[in-house]
């Protein structure tokens, strides 16, 4: 008797999610396999839903990720092929998750003035817009001065 539970459509959608998130952030399935301390090949496996993700290395992927465990599941009770459902409270946690994203909160929460934290909004939407643009043809990234 086979007692090996194997991968379905709920594992597949969550490699497929993984993948996403991965290509979303530029990194390769070595880097990632690296990260979480297993091979390519077995990030593969994963990605392509051949394999099932078990519980603590599904937490590895997320951290490697910047993300919560969550993203790599449904939203509602029902199961959806289209890809994640987008909500502002994952934006926060992708934020709260990294070094970076926390300092700033930190930083801005500091400033008290309105029209300065506006102003503060406003220059982040016009880098993030600025970063996208290819220079080129190929992506360019450059952290803003301090």
């Amino acid at each position: 008797m086979d007692m090996k539970k194997h991968p379905n459509e709920i594992d597949r959608e969550i490699g497929r999610r993984i993948k996403q998130r991965r290509t979303e952030l530029g990194l390769n399935q070595q880097s990632l396999a690296q990260q979480i301390g297993v091979s390519y090949q077995q990030v593969q496996k994963y990605e392509n839903g051949t394999d099932r993700v078990g519980a603590s290395r599904l937490y590895a992927i997320a951290n490697a990720l910047h993300c919560p465990v969550a993203d790599f599941y449904e939203r509602g009770a029902e199961f959806r092929e289209t890809g994640p459902v987008y909500e502002p409270s994952m934006d926060a946690q992708r934020v709260l998750a990294t070094e970076d994203g926390r300092l700033l909160i930190h930083a801005f929460l500091k400033i008290e003035d309105a029209a300065v934290r506006q102003k503060v909004v406003e220059l982040a939407a016009v880098l993030a817009t600025a970063l996208k643009r290819p220079s080129n043809g190929r992506r360019v990234r450059r952290r803003p001065p301090l």
